[in-house]
């Protein structure tokens, strides 16, 4: 077969795609520097994949007939360039393979865009059709014969192997964030907001297991190669994606890699007015269900399809909020507000957009930016909303099972709503996170656990998991395994705060209270002076016997509550360090008072062992509702 000059389209193979037109080798969307002849090289390679193509053929269609260029070194130089920019060996080639004296072959499956720019026609070999001779021997149909059987044979062991492999696709996949090509960087609460709608859109297919959100995004901005990821993930699928923004368009490219051999299993183009995101998600999700030869029921794929409003306006308001909420700061938490409201104003019955005011405001409170009386209420009023509009709402059952328990200090309501959040949806992930918490509080210390544990089996790589984990373990007063676990946290994420946090306290629950405080120095670093993190140090200085090391702690509480909400439940928690119980009880009150939601596991936390024995302290357990 001749070579022929390249057709005006895109070539895609593994994780790279060729510009013909624009002479551009692009890895996952990112531009592969390459010099023309070696272009040159792999675009005519592309044009017969699976082909020896010759020396002669190479040098005939690129060097011609010069006789003046050393087309030897000319035509070596340029597949060193080539592998060099494909990370390819000679030794073990991903793509390229050397056939010494005769040529090169290009050994992985290519695929061409449509004029639409989808990939999904494969380049293949065009086979000139030879009239037959009648009067060939009998021995010359005998061979063709077996030749068609070994073809047939070949064809169908291949045809076999390809199955195989579709068939192991279908079990786990994880869905990288999109990269945000657009030109401006604040699109990138839509990049986030599409890959997050695909996990959650997926995360409905029975036997699918998808990777969380907090897991693949620990992968975002790394340009990590998916297969690599695949591996360290245990999926046999990964979805890579980029989203590009001009004006009123948006432009998604999304590939399907298989990760057992690197060869993509689908990949398309999207291009959508930014008023039919709504269509593009669906879309997307639907093509990547059909590629992985996943067979849904109607009820499955209405389940997958369900938006939560038709008002596309109000979707990037809430696609904004989510942005904000996910950066956990105060800041990022008081600007999702903002874009919580900005969406509900669009559209009163966005019940998500409720659900995002409701965690912000449990966020906040959490934080200590606001105190329990004025950001609790809010919260609860919104998961209520959410839930008057849509009964059916997982995420507004598990806000309100979270305020019921921390709160309103009403235990049965928690769990009911944990119970509905969990079986309307299984998968979401921040139910797992909080409904441990809720049982060890319950006094159900060993349920915790085994949640804790099945939560970090879905998803082993989420910092926030694993800390649940750690702190079942110093609830249930293994601290040993809570250490450990801390450990595991922290050599994940180095800066996960909570991680010291529990450590700390876990040293201290031990009696090693002078190893607690290099950690809780630390955890002071991390989460920027926190109160909860100069109350701890107060506790473990007085447990070291340092009072006045203890009391500075002290006042260094009363100067921060000047400027900002400080929990009385602190300043007890340093004055039962110190064993001064008259004060620690005094402060206990007013944290009473303020409804702070720590109080729900004042049964459990060791540190108040110091005031256990006293009377006045069971008498506050009863009164806060902790079941007995």
């Amino acid at each position: 077969m001749a070579l022929e000059a390249p057709s005006p389209v895109i070539l895609r193979f593994g994780v790279f795609e060729v510009d013909v037109r624009k002479g551009e080798l692009r890895k996952q969307g990112v531009r592969v520097k390459l010099q023309d002849q070696p272009f040159h090289v792999l675009t005519l390679l592309l044009q017969r994949p699976g082909e020896v193509v010759s020396r002669e053929e190479l040098r005939s269609h690129i060097w011609g007939s010069d006789t003046f260029i050393d087309f030897d070194n000319g035509l070596n130089t340029s597949i060193n360039k080539l592998r060099e920019a494909l990370d390819d060996s000679s030794e073990t080639p991903r793509f390229i393979e050397t056939l010494p004296r005769r040529g090169y072959r290009f050994i992985v499956p290519v695929e061409k865009s449509d004029e639409r720019g989808r990939f999904t026609e494969p380049v293949s070999r065009q086979v000139n059709r030879v009239p037959t001779n009648r009067s060939s021997s009998r021995r010359k149909t005998i061979l063709a014969a077996s030749g068609l059987a070994l073809a047939a044979a070949l064809a169908l062991a291949i045809w076999l192997a390809f199955f195989k492999i579709k068939a192991e696709v279908t079990d786990s996949l994880a869905v990288l964030p999109f990269a945000n090509n657009s030109p401006d960087p604040d699109s990138e609460y839509l990049s986030d907001g599409i890959t997050e709608n695909l996990i959650n859109n997926l995360s409905q297919i029975p036997n699918l297991r998808v990777m969380a959100r907090s897991t693949v995004f620990r992968y975002k901005g790394t340009d990590a190669d998916p297969q690599r990821v695949g591996n360290d993930l245990h999926v046999h699928a990964v979805l890579t994606g980029r989203l590009l923004q001009h004006g009123n368009t948006l432009i998604v490219q999304a590939e399907l890699i298989d990760v057992t051999t690197g060869a993509q299993i689908w990949g398309g183009q999207f291009n959508r007015k930014a008023e039919d995101v709504f269509a593009l998600q669906d879309d997307l999700s639907q093509e990547i269900a059909g590629k992985l030869r996943l067979r849904l029921t109607g009820e499955e794929k209405q389940r997958m399809a369900k938006r939560n409003t038709e008002n596309a306006e109000a979707y990037q308001f809430y696609l904004k909020g989510r942005y904000y909420w996910n950066k956990r700061s105060p800041d990022g938490a008081l600007a999702a507000i903002n874009y919580f409201q900005e969406a509900t104003d669009k559209d009163p019955a966005y019940a998500l957009a409720y659900v995002g005011l409701a965690d912000t405001y449990v966020y906040l409170s959490f934080l200590n930016v606001v105190p329990p009386r004025d950001a609790m209420p809010t919260a609860k009023a919104m998961a209520a909303k959410a839930l008057e509009i849509d009964g059916q709402l997982a995420e507004a059952h598990v806000s309100l099972g979270y305020i019921s328990y921390t709160y309103d200090w009403d235990w049965p309501a928690a769990g009911r709503h944990f119970g509905q959040a969990l079986t309307l949806n299984p998968t979401y992930t921040i139910a797992h996170t909080f409904y441990p918490f809720y049982l060890s509080s319950s006094g159900r210390s060993q349920e915790a656990l085994a949640v804790a544990k099945k939560a970090l089996d879905l998803d082993p790589a989420s910092p926030s998991l694993n800390q649940s984990l750690a702190v079942q373990f110093y609830f249930a007063r293994q601290f040993d395994q809570a250490i450990a676990q801390c450990h595991k946290t922290v050599e994940m994420d180095p800066n996960f705060a909570f991680a010291y946090q529990v450590l700390g306290q876990a040293y201290l629950a031990k009696g090693m209270n002078r190893e607690a405080v290099p950690v809780l120095e630390k955890y002071s670093t991390v989460s920027r002076a926190s109160a909860d993190a100069l109350a701890l140090l107060g506790y473990s200085h007085a447990r070291l016997g340092e009072r006045g090391q203890a009391l500075r702690m002290l006042e260094q509480l009363k100067e921060a509550s000047k400027e900002r909400f400080v929990p009385a439940f602190f300043f007890a928690l340093v004055y039962a360090g110190l064993e001064d119980k008259d004060q620690a009880f005094t402060w206990l009150e007013k944290g009473y008072d303020e409804r702070y939601t720590r109080f729900a596991y004042l049964k459990l936390e060791a540190l108040w062992d110091p005031l256990r024995s006293d009377q006045r302290f069971s008498d506050l357990v009863r009164r806060v509702g902790i079941p007995p």
